[in-house]
């Protein structure tokens, strides 16, 4: 007979496993489609914040399309705004953050890189003093005044798994992020400070990831000194291939999930995707253009992307970049754009569809199909189904990413809504063709 150790052990081994699964498979797709989720079935419920961008040119902030907005490639890097030694140029960081601030968007700005004076953007600064001054100039220029917050989250650092934006060790990041923590709390104590953003798509960057984890400062580990954890969650450039989907992203959150977790970070830790696209080249700083995808594939990366992140309870989803722009080459950074590169602000079929993704999860929760269903389970033939209870009713969305599949239409199902966003009657028990297209039926019950 085990003793109780040994049952303990069991038990913590069976809650991780748990834990690190992001879909449990489902009964059949006309079961999944034909009965309203059972009541004790797990609520994810989500806000706009989740709904975030980078957006330099802010249409999408001042538009009202943004709910949260994360400062990068913006410039504003700590080497843009200290110009010489303690003189700190805020203009345009205040341009930006009072625009958000107009339209009650969250800012998160990231507090890298280093000026050269300091020892050059990707390295660990020479004076660490230095770089508290500066965090501290910045939170005691933007926190809470009269209920209203300039900067809602101060993230450490971008990429510091990855060399072209880190040269310092994971030790060396963790000593940044306890200086970061350290002057944001003594001055704006509900200010976040989230970790520094990891990239998580190819193995040395997830061991990247387990090595800063690993970190501890004085017995302490590193994780205790911030509110959230950040990932970067681009899939490889598989165009065509599953490891440039969306749901391949969610394969490499699971994975970052598990080396945080041997690493004793707990799960209950919020996760923030900071950067997210499609077709983006492994590597492509200097601005490789991505293959061409077309517009209805592109609406329907933007609706599975903030599906499948809320249902993994993701709280932050920011779009790599709302204005691509063109490469000089031509072609564009990315292949999933939100607005038309010649202007950056006319929205394209997946701009509209970030509006559409907020209309089918605002104001409702996610719940499994059934009691023992994740959110966004997926059916023996790879059909994902979203159900999200509101008020009026429910609304359930499938799609299939490699397959046309036929479902039918729930008991109670009143119309059904495409990528194009325009709305079709639909009855109950009607034949519904299911494809990569995510498609929602809105249901009585």
């Amino acid at each position: 007979m085990p003793n109780r150790a040994q049952v303990l052990a069991a038990l913590t081994a069976a809650l991780l496993a748990v834990a690190l699964v992001p879909a449990a498979p489902v009964a059949a797709a006309k079961t999944l489609a034909a009965k309203a989720p059972a009541v004790t079935a797990p609520v994810v419920t989500v806000d706009k914040r989740l709904f975030g961008v980078h957006d330099t040119g802010l249409s999408s902030v001042t538009s009202g399309v943004a709910g949260s907005i994360r400062l990068w490639d913006a410039g504003v890097t700590w080497r843009d705004i200290e110009t010489s030694p303690g003189v700190f140029d805020f203009t345009r960081l205040d341009n930006m953050v009072g625009a958000a601030q107009a339209k009650n968007v969250e800012v998160t700005l990231v507090l890298g890189m280093t000026p050269d004076f300091y020892g050059g953007a990707t390295a660990y600064p020479s004076d660490l003093g230095a770089f508290t001054r500066y965090v501290t100039a910045v939170v005691q220029r933007y926190r809470s005044v009269n209920g209203k917050r300039g900067i809602a989250a101060y993230q450490v650092w971008n990429e510091a798994n990855v060399k072209n934006f880190w040269t310092g060790s994971p030790l060396q990041m963790a000593h940044l992020t306890k200086a970061t923590w350290n002057a944001v709390k003594a001055v704006d104590k509900g200010a976040l400070v989230i970790g520094p953003a990891m990239a998580a798509r190819i193995g040395e960057q997830t061991r990247g990831i387990g090595l800063f984890y690993y970190a501890r400062i004085n017995g302490i580990p590193v994780w205790r000194y911030l509110d959230a954890i950040s990932l970067n969650l681009y899939p490889l450039d598989r165009y065509g291939s599953e490891l440039g989907t969306p749901e391949r992203s969610m394969t490499l959150l699971a994975n970052a999930k598990k080396q945080m977790a041997l690493r004793g970070v707990p799960m209950t830790k919020p996760i923030w995707n900071t950067e997210v696209n499609y077709g983006m080249h492994t590597g492509a700083f200097g601005g490789t253009r991505a293959s061409t995808m077309s517009a209805e594939r592109q609406a329907a990366y933007v609706l599975r992307t903030y599906l499948l992140n809320a249902a993994n309870g993701v709280q932050r989803v920011h779009w790599y970049t709302w204005n691509l722009g063109t490469l000089g080459g031509g072609g564009t950074l990315g292949n999933t754009l939100m607005t038309n590169p010649a202007d950056g602000t006319t929205r394209t079929l997946a701009g509209r569809a970030f509006s559409l993704a907020q209309s089918w999860l605002l104001g409702g929760g996610l719940v499994g199909a059934n009691k023992h269903a994740a959110p966004c389970a997926t059916d023996r033939k790879g059909t994902y189904t979203c159900v999200i209870t509101y008020r009026r009713g429910v609304k359930r969305v499938y799609w299939n990413p490699t397959r046309t599949v036929k479902l039918e239409a729930a008991d109670g199902a009143t119309f059904r809504v495409g990528v194009y966003g325009e709305r079709t009657a639909v009855k109950a028990g009607a034949t519904l063709k299911v494809d990569y297209r995510p498609v929602m039926v809105r249901s009585k019950h």
